[in-house]
């Protein structure tokens, strides 16, 4: 596939998910945002619903303008928003999913602790959106527009030639590597012959299909060590948050593993029936506990319903946690995977390749249809929306 179709491939794919991205993502934000239960799994999803929205209807629109342009964007402000936004939204969905795997940890393995409540998640929240700006902003500070300085006709030394223009060309690849951590800034200049009062005569060894006006990368405000330093923090947090999530939901399957085991025994106990002597202490027992009197037949009944309902009522909300806990496993799985091969090409551990590259937008998508597959609430939910809109036609 030569160059013009791959990247026709990859203009059509984005415009499809930017399209039923952002109309799936604003049904997700209608549906939990009317929701009066309000938990901290639903301010969690109402966050990845928003951000997933917003990538949808600005960065992926954008990155279309910016790969239709070839990256030749000749200004400064947006070289640089570019560079912020595609390095800001991919950390804090990152930042997201370990923040679900702890609510989901303390939910199940945890439920009277109360560690994440509604006010701490909406701090939480906060905190990792600053954080992923302060990425963004670091980022957008290694880029600029590159350009080229006619050398003019003086005795002029190589440092000279150098510092005029910009330390580096960009490729595609170089700005792909950006977004997941593993940017490198080189000089590439050719030989430059120097001599008193003679013309400098050198030509910049430009690629085919680049040249002045690229958003590329820079020194200008940062050298090749800060930037090589920051690149590889940058990329780090990437490989720190999997094995987080990866860790919590080992503990979430530990401590579901042994509920049931611990329910199993219990089943199987009460299949033995007492002895009548059991029987005699247990009546005693109630009897002392009621100052000598015994409890009427239906207060016995009575309480042998509550304790029935009660321990029905907190299963349910066990298993129900249980099923937030799957349904947001697989949305990190997923997001995993679409960032996988995106995560490779970059380090240089399999062949580039644009159209898989930018399948990682297919994450924004899929969060929608995980909801509609795996939560029944909200398929009735959206169930009762469409039926709406049909009936007011």
């Amino acid at each position: 596939m030569d160059d013009e179709t791959e990247n026709l491939v990859v203009l059509v794919l984005l415009g499809i998910f930017s399209v039923t991205g952002s109309i799936g993502n604003a049904l997700v934000i209608y549906i939990y945002s009317r929701k009066r239960d309000i938990t901290t799994s639903s301010l969690f999803i109402l966050t990845l619903a928003g951000t997933d929205l917003f990538t949808c209807l600005i960065i992926i629109p954008y990155n279309i303008v910016v790969l239709y342009l070839n990256y030749t964007l000749y200004y400064e402000l947006p070289c640089k928003l570019y560079m912020f936004l595609i390095t800001c939204n991919v950390p804090f969905s990152a930042f997201v999913m370990v923040a679900i795997a702890f609510d989901r940890y303390f939910c199940i393995c945890h439920p009277f602790l109360h560690a994440i409540t509604i006010p701490r998640a909406k701090i939480i929240v906060m905190i990792m959106g600053v954080f992923a700006c302060i990425l963004g902003i670091m980022t957008s500070l290694t880029h600029g527009i590159f350009s080229i300085i006619d050398p003019p006709s003086l005795n002029i030394t190589i440092n000279d030639v150098i510092n005029s223009t910009m330390s580096s060309y960009i490729s595609q690849k170089n700005v792909n590597d950006t977004i997941l951590g593993n940017s490198s800034v080189t000089p590439s200049l050719s030989t430059v012959t120097i001599g008193i009062n003679e013309t400098v005569s050198s030509e910049p060894d430009v690629p085919e299909g680049y040249g002045p006006g690229m958003c590329a990368p820079s020194t200008e405000i940062f050298n090749n060590t800060v930037t090589y330093i920051y690149q590889k923090i940058y990329a780090g947090f990437y490989l720190i948050s999997f094995l987080i999530v990866l860790i919590l939901y080992g503990l979430i399957y530990r401590s579901i593993h042994i509920r049931r085991a611990l329910k199993a025994k219990r089943k199987r106990s009460s299949l033995f029936p007492a002895s009548p002597n059991e029987y005699s202490a247990v009546d005693t027992q109630m009897t002392v506990l009621n100052n000598g009197h015994e409890i009427a037949g239906k207060d016995a009944d009575g309480q042998k319903k509550f304790r029935k309902k009660s321990l029905g009522l907190k299963e349910k909300v066990f298993y129900a946690n249980i099923r937030t806990a799957a349904m947001l496993f697989i949305v990190t799985i997923v997001f995993l995977i679409a960032f996988l091969p995106s995560w490779l090409m970059a380090h240089d551990l399999v062949p580039f390749s644009k159209i898989l590259f930018y399948m990682y937008f297919i994450y924004n998508v899929a969060n929608p249809i995980i909801y509609a597959f795996m939560n029944t609430s909200f398929r009735d939910d959206l169930q009762a929306v469409f039926k709406r809109i049909c009936n007011s036609k």
